[in-house]
């Protein structure tokens, strides 16, 4: 173990760690910056109509979801490490373009190209992790930096909400300019990332095999499906709390703390305990159980009042935040351990398109059942994410048994 350093008791003491880590915090740093300045600041400053941004954002998203296969594969062809340094310096130039964006078609050609880079990037980060670390130690560096990024988005949360007590032009294009630098210092600290040879010509495989792992599509279809539960939190909550309960609107604010510190604290304890495939599996259909109690205590809290709202939200956000770490380990491991080592970027890639396809998802999700249709909806999804969890233990069970097929050995 290393010491020393804000999470330094839980980080492996491999140098891919620490490289990663420090790129992964620059990273995220902006990213905070960028999600709390860059609506208001199109909406407010540049005035366009929060119905365009709206339109321009879910383009944009369109444009990531496609970008991770692709990149991913180019990863495996010309190696992972050098492609993430170049798609980091490239998210910095368009990062820094977004704020000059005066008109529509100008917001959504430099947000796409942000959206394409940054999804591009995520990908083939994954990538670079699974082909250069081997063992129980991989998943323990994706569980170490899932906490750096928590802390990287808080700190450039705080920078952007300086902008906007500001709430001036300068201050909103300073911060948004910030998130291109700090994708360029991200690419400058990879540097000292360790080479790794890309495929060898002979062992390569064609873009879209992926899509002929039809368990491993499957698996990232239910991994996608469950990842709506992170718009609980995001949409969920907030929008019931306004439109159902008399809690105040603080709690909100409260259970986005509690999440952080428990990502932060608990991510990386809970990897821990995923030892293989099947334990991954069997930890997503726990997780389901988990939010189908979440559900349940929501919708315990509608047209309850304060004294009683509050503390049903409180116990529904800390299991929310334990069914999180949950599955997110197992997402991680499930997403790594299936993949050939050959293909890794291709893999990730789809694994990655997966995770966006659910954020793109999610709210709507959400809108749809639980906030459309008050507690019954809240039930609905709950007894979704349960039958999730449950179809996940086949679904692993089929793609063991076709692994060696695709060069996979799980023995």
């Amino acid at each position: 173990m290393a010491s020393g350093g804000r999470l330094g008791w839980a980080r492996p003491d491999l140098p891919e760690a620490s490289v990663m880590a420090r790129t992964t915090l620059a990273n995220t740093i902006g990213h905070g910056m960028f999600t709390v300045a860059a609506v208001l600041y199109f909406t407010r400053i540049q005035e366009l109509p929060a119905t365009e941004v709206g339109l321009g954002l879910t383009i944009s998203g369109l444009f990531g979801l496609a970008a991770g296969i692709p990149l991913g594969h180019l990863s495996d062809r010309v190696g992972a490490r050098e492609l993430l340094m170049v798609l980091l310096v490239c998210a910095g130039f368009a990062a820094i373009l977004v704020p000059f964006a005066t008109q529509w078609w100008s917001f959504v050609v430099t947000v796409s190209a942000l959206m394409t880079f940054d999804r591009g990037s995520a990908a083939v980060r994954s990538a670079l992790i699974a082909t250069s670390v081997r063992g129980p130690e991989r998943l323990r560096i994706r569980a170490y930096l899932r906490a750096v990024n928590y802390i990287g988005i808080s700190i450039g949360a705080a920078c952007g909400a300086v902008a906007l007590a500001l709430d001036s032009p300068l201050a909103y294009q300073i911060v948004l300019i910030l998130n291109g630098v700090t994708a360029w210092v991200a690419a400058f600290v990879m540097r000292r990332y360790p080479h790794v040879d890309p495929t060898p010509r002979e062992a390569a495989v064609p873009i879209g095999r992926v899509f002929r792992d039809r368990s491993y599509v499957l698996v990232t279809l239910i991994l996608a499906s469950t990842g709506v539960q992170y718009a609980i939190l995001d949409v969920g909550i907030p929008l019931w709390v306004n439109e159902y309960t008399d809690a105040p609107t603080w709690i909100v604010s409260v259970l986005f703390v509690v999440n952080t510190a428990t990502v932060v604290l608990g991510q990386v304890a809970i990897s821990r305990r995923i030892e293989s495939v099947r334990t991954a599996a069997r930890a997503t259909s726990f997780a389901g159980l988990v939010f189908l109690v979440v559900c349940v205590l929501i919708s315990l809290t509608d047209g309850g009042s304060a004294a009683e709202a509050v503390p049903l939200l409180l116990i529904a956000g800390v299991l929310h935040a334990f069914g999180e770490i949950t599955q997110t380990a197992a997402q991680f491991c499930l997403g790594q351990d299936l993949a050939p080592h050959h293909a890794q970027g291709q893999y990730q890639g789809m694994a990655t398109t997966g995770f966006s396809l659910s954020t793109m998802l999610g709210p709507a999700v959400i809108t749809l059942l639980p906030i459309h249709l008050g507690a019954p909806g809240w039930w609905i999804l709950g007894g979704a994410f349960v039958l999730l969890g449950l179809a996940m233990i086949p679904a692993v069970e089929w793609s063991v048994r076709t692994r060696p097929a695709f060069g996979v050995d799980l023995a």
